[in-house]
């Protein structure tokens, strides 16, 4: 049984010590052979470097390690190209000036391997003579594989100013690309974010973003197929491991991590949670732990009035895939480029730009995602949220007003004292109202009604499979909250807001907020 390549994003390695190879080379190779420059964009920990150091030994010609795989008997093994490949995983950013040393001894280094002596002093110029002059020795023109490039921003980002300083930076590095066309043969980006005015979209010549592109949606990722075929002994170890058929461990596997898609067709399981799966030999949030921006958390606990689009199930976009302006954040243009939303469904017509309809795409995005909001709002561990979940989603089906309490209790007993003492309480109101929201969402309720930044009423409505709960929430410090909860649950009633949800299970639900106190009620519809 070949090893898991966990953690592992060097082609050699994995080939070479036997460790398991999904093939993507037919991808790669449709790839060079229709054009030049190109970008892609998935989210971390998608295997993105992986396609990079797959890319650099292709043109170096490495025979050996392609044998038994798509490319093969399709490659001129005897052309074989210089390859610059830069890799901003490895390369320090925290400051211009230390962005700036860091490429500048990193071309210097690449000099030296061709035992090239450079003179130009300025990074631009310094890379601009570099890919000559390798051109004028080599006689081949260069490849450039460029990995994360978009990573010295993105890390940078909560410091606006250091931030806007290193793009300002990588867009005269990318600038050289442009100038330097007669001496280059291939170039490949990869990265997260698609940054507006970067020059890598707006310098180079006819660069092709295929992101969004059916062909190579499954460039990266792994898709039904590759799990059964590649990982097939190890599913075999698990489920026999664990006393379960394979059929049903393929069910659960689905529906933890499959989901991803850049077309609305493929569907694709993150390979890093493939790996961890077998590796650890159990199920768990293993993306959520080394694949999120920490910028991601900061911009959801600070704008706390764009979260109404995670709750919904009908988010769109049109077009093509959206750029990320640095200093005015669209939270779904993020929220699908760092992988928290992925592409449901395409509605492609021809003469009209395609909308794309959006959706968390599985199980383990889902709890990693609602129960990192409501550490925001609460001290309890994850393992706590999902059981507590469960809990009131159990009290809910069973119209269960005392286990439902219960649950409530020791949700509100969990939140710390940032949600009381001097915030304001409109601001109290609108955390509760995302606190509460969340731990529906994590549940696996959409809001088919009002989101968080909503005036109107009902407050919240949220559907299940067929069952459809209203939501009446009141906030108060000094009422009783047995009045209140018994007045949610009138006024739901008496303006009808489960009209339009008649053909559903319907139950009504009322929740009182106060100082730290929280009193619920359910009903059913027919009560």
């Amino acid at each position: 049984m070949k090893k898991l390549p966990a953690g592992i994003s060097t082609f050699s390695e994995i080939i070479e010590d036997n460790y398991v190879y999904v093939d993507k080379t037919e991808h790669i190779h449709k790839m060079i052979n229709t054009g030049k420059t190109y970008f892609l964009s998935r989210p971390r920990r998608f295997g993105k470097s992986l396609l990079v150091s797959t890319l650099k030994e292709l043109f170096k010609g490495n025979k050996k390690l392609f044998k038994d795989l798509y490319v093969y008997d399709k490659w001129d093994w005897d052309d074989k190209y210089p390859v610059f490949h830069l890799d901003f995983g490895t390369r320090a950013y925290n400051t211009p000036e230390q962005l700036e040393n860091s490429l500048i001894s990193f071309i210097d280094r690449i000099a030296r391997d061709f035992s090239l002596e450079l003179f130009e002093e300025s990074l631009p110029s310094k890379f601009n003579e570099l890919i000559s002059e390798i051109h004028k020795k080599t006689g081949k023109k260069l490849v450039v594989l460029i990995d994360e490039y978009d990573m010295p921003i993105i890390d940078c980002i909560k410091n606006f100013e250091i931030a806007n300083k290193n793009r300002d930076i990588l867009n005269n590095f990318y600038k050289v690309l442009k100038a330097s066309d007669e001496h280059l043969r291939f170039i490949f980006l990869t990265g997260v974010t698609k940054f507006s005015k970067t020059s890598i979209f707006s310098g180079l010549n006819n660069i092709n973003d295929i992101t969004l592109d059916s062909k190579f949606a499954n460039i990266c990722g792994y898709t039904q197929k590759d799990l059964e075929k590649c990982f097939s002994k190890h599913l075999d170890d698990f489920s026999t491991s664990n006393n379960i058929s394979c059929d049903e461990l393929l069910d659960l596997i689905k529906n933890w991590y499959n989901g991803y898609s850049w077309d609305g067709k493929n569907r694709l399981y993150n390979p890093y949670s493939i790996l961890s799966l077998f590796a650890r030999g159990e199920f768990g949030n293993f993306w959520f732990e080394t694949g999120t921006p920490s910028f991601l958390m900061d911009f959801i606990e600070n704008n706390r009035e764009e979260l109404g689009v995670l709750f919904k199930s009908d988010t769109e976009i049109s077009g093509d895939f959206p750029s990320f302006h640095l200093k005015n954040i669209d939270f779904t243009s993020l929220l699908l480029q760092t992988g928290y939303l992925t592409i449901k469904n395409a509605n492609i017509v021809v003469g009209e730009l395609p909308t794309y309809e959006l959706a968390i795409p599985n199980k383990e995005v889902n709890v990693s995602l609602f129960t990192s909001i409501i550490a925001k709002f609460s001290n309890q561990n994850p393992k706590e949220m999902t059981n507590l979940a469960e809990k009131i989603l159990k009290a809910i089906i069973n119209l269960d007003n005392d286990s439902l309490q219960v649950a409530f209790d020791t949700l509100i007993a969990s939140v710390p004292a940032v949600l009381y003492g001097k915030v304001k309480e409109d601001i109290r109101e609108a955390n509760y109202h995302i606190w509460f929201l969340s731990w529906f969402r994590l549940m696996g309720f959409f809001a088919i009604g009002e989101t968080p930044n909503s005036k109107g009423i009902p407050d919240i409505v949220i559907k299940k499979d067929n069952l459809v709960v209203i939501c009446e929430l009141k906030y108060s410090d000094e009422e009783h909250l047995d009045d209140l909860v018994i007045e949610a649950i009138n006024q739901i009633k008496d303006k009808k807001y489960y009209k339009p949800y008649l053909e559903y299970n319907v139950v009504l639900l009322g929740v009182a907020f106060g100082n730290r106190e929280i009193k619920s009620h359910i009903e059913s519809l027919e009560n």
